[in-house]
């Protein structure tokens, strides 16, 4: 009786720290991330940068990138502590991953039970999308853990005298946070509104928290900050497919679906079975809406809020189903359950160690395969380089040099090249529609531009001082229409 009673004395916040830790160290000693900036989300990529910038009081181009979303703030102690350093962005995100799963287990568990609660959470710990929002510094990670900061702060806010307060303007600020890092981040303040409305303190106060709401998300719009890169119109299956079966990193785009489509239909049972549930609370209804809401960009972090939400509604009505089958014994109390979980279990680590013999072997994307070449262009300090880039943050931060915004199309071609100014390379994809402008004006400037290298992913071009510098390390150009004319590759559709 010695251990149980020393054990019940430590508090739970050095339980969950300790927790944290075993589980962050595995993660990083079984190489499930890289400290590299390689296969960095762009808009992680811009809020480093700003932080590193500030912090160091460099002056670099990340100012003329956009508006960038609200992680900066969240990255501020890397700029104060570790500016330039990958090593603690790279363990602030798997921080942040461990407390959005914490969150959902204290949600689950007030809502169902701690058993299926503790189930799930550790699911999701091992869930390959998970690892990779971490690897990435994706939004989907720092999405939950805004929902559970905010269903924190509700229940305090509820819970205060005063209606007006540093609780209520620190929801607000929770509120502008969400709707930057993604437009599922727009399910926040529409939950937040739809439970003031069905279970209101007083009228006057939620009013109150209505005109929060309302001023805060128009403000953020009209900022036009966040939202960077965002994928629109994405297959869903695709995403779910690659968050369950995990992500190969070869690979530009993938046809798979068919695990795709079987979680997309235990969702939506689990959703029409749920609904009236999941309405009742903040949380609850916040993941709801994200799910539907998130279907426009339906991408990797629209995958981990669909997982979260199946993971912890699915494993309380496994539970149930199991004891509906009315056999004695273990069978008929969790022998369903422990052979989901084995399964589940089983493909996710099987999908997790195939990501980390990918990084273990040095396999890139498409796309930081083309900046990689654009780095070895730039690894020269005694060369010119300026570039432009169609991801102008991580590049900057894997090449370490200046790196500018893709440059508008222009009508005229010699415009265009005088509006280069002293920009020496430009990477971008050939192949995206909305490029297309801007392959035909490097098209059109003929002895003016040289081919460093294409690829599928895209293509870098180095910019002449004059028609009559040779062409060292040209190689084949690309037409009007952003094509290699001897790629034998799929096209892109005609811009005519």
């Amino acid at each position: 009786m010695r251990y149980p009673v020393i054990f019940d004395r430590i508090p739970k916040s050095a339980w969950y720290l300790l927790s944290m830790c075993v589980w962050g160290g595995a993660v990083i000693g079984f190489q499930l991330i890289r400290f590299t900036a390689y296969n960095l989300d762009e808009g992680a990529a811009m809020a480093l940068l700003l932080n590193w910038s500030v912090s160091d009081q460099v002056v670099n181009p990340v100012t003329t990138f956009g508006g960038p979303d609200f992680r900066a703030l969240l990255f501020i102690p890397l700029g104060l502590y570790w500016p330039g350093s990958m090593v603690a962005a790279k363990i602030l995100s798997l921080i942040f991953c461990f407390i959005a799963a914490l969150f959902l287990f204290r949600w689950s568990s007030e809502t169902g039970d701690k058993e299926s609660a503790l189930v799930a959470t550790g699911l999701l710990l091992i869930t390959p999308v998970l690892i990779y929002l971490a690897d990435t510094i994706n939004t989907g990670s720092f999405l939950l853990a805004v929902f559970g900061a905010g269903m924190y702060l509700d229940k305090k806010y509820r819970a205060s005298p005063h209606s007006v307060s540093g609780l209520y303007f620190t929801q607000m600020l929770v509120i502008a946070v969400s709707v930057t890092l993604h437009p599922m981040g727009l399910a926040y303040p529409l939950a937040l509104a739809w439970q003031w409305y069905k279970n209101p303190k007083s009228d006057q106060q939620k009013k109150q928290v209505w005109t929060g709401i309302g001023i805060t998300v128009l403000i953020i719009l009209v900022m036009q900050t966040g939202w960077i890169a965002i994928a629109w119109g994405r297959n869903p299956l695709t995403a779910l497919d690659n968050a369950v079966m995990g992500y190969n990193l070869r690979e530009t785009d993938t046809a798979h679906w068919i695990a795709g489509a079987v979680a997309a239909a235990l969702l939506a049972l689990l959703i029409y079975r749920d609904f009236t549930t999941l309405t009742r609370n903040l949380l609850g209804s916040t993941l709801l809406f994200s799910v539907f809401i998130g279907l426009s960009a339906a991408d990797q972090n629209w995958a981990m809020i669909a997982i979260a939400l199946l993971l912890y509604r699915g494993i309380p009505a496994l539970i149930a189903f199991n004891k509906s089958i009315r056999v004695p014994g273990f069978i008929g109390q969790r022998g369903l359950v422990f052979f989901a979980i084995m399964a589940v279990s089983l493909l996710f680590m099987q999908a997790d160690k195939s990501y980390a013999l990918q990084k273990m072997s040095g396999a890139l994307t498409p796309r930081d395969q083309l900046i990689q070449r654009l780095a070895e262009e730039a690894a020269d300090p005694g060369q010119p380089f300026l570039a432009a880039s169609q991801w102008p943050a991580q590049t900057m931060i894997v090449c370490r040099r200046d790196v500018f915004k893709l440059p508008p199309a222009r009508a005229n071609s010699q415009e265009f090249l005088k509006s280069l100014g002293s920009i020496t390379h430009i990477v971008f994809d050939h192949r995206d529609i909305n490029n297309h402008a801007l392959a035909r004006n490097i098209a059109d400037l003929g002895g003016y531009t040289a081919t460093v290298d294409i690829q599928t992913s895209g293509v870098i071009v180095k910019i002449r001082a004059s028609a009559d510098e040779p062409a060292d390390n040209a190689g084949n150009g690309i037409d009007s229409s952003g094509r290699n004319p001897q790629d034998t590759g799929k096209q892109p559709p005609s811009t005519n």
